[in-house]
C-alpha cells in the first residue's frame, strides 16, 4: 500500500488527517457530541491532545469552533422553514 500511495503521489498521514478533519467537522456539527466524546471518536486518549491538533487545523479551539458554526447553522436552518418547498 504505501508504494501505491508513494506512486500516486499521496503520504499515509496525509490521508489520514484528510479523513480526521472530515470527521472532525461531522462530529462537531453534532451538538449531542461532548467535545470529549468527539476526541475519543478521532481516536484521542486525551483531550488536551485532540485541542491542540484541532487548533493547528483550524485555527481556533474545538470550543469556540463549535460555538460558531453550530450557531450558525442552526440559525440558517431554523428560518428554512425545514427546507420544505
Amino acid at each position: 500500500m504505501q508504494r501505491q500511495l508513494s506512486e500516486s503521489g499521496e503520504i499515509f498521514s496525509d490521508l489520514v488527517n484528510h479523513a480526521r478533519r472530515d470527521l472532525a467537522v461531522r462530529y462537531m456539527e453534532n451538538p449531542n457530541f461532548s467535545l470529549g466524546r468527539v476526541a475519543v471518536l478521532l481516536g484521542y486518549s486525551m483531550p488536551s491532545s485532540f485541542t491542540r491538533w484541532f487548533k493547528a487545523e483550524f485555527g481556533e479551539s474545538p470550543a469556540i469552533w463549535r460555538k460558531a458554526h453550530v450557531k450558525q447553522q442552526h440559525h440558517n436552518t431554523a428560518g428554512s422553514g425545514g427546507g420544505l418547498p
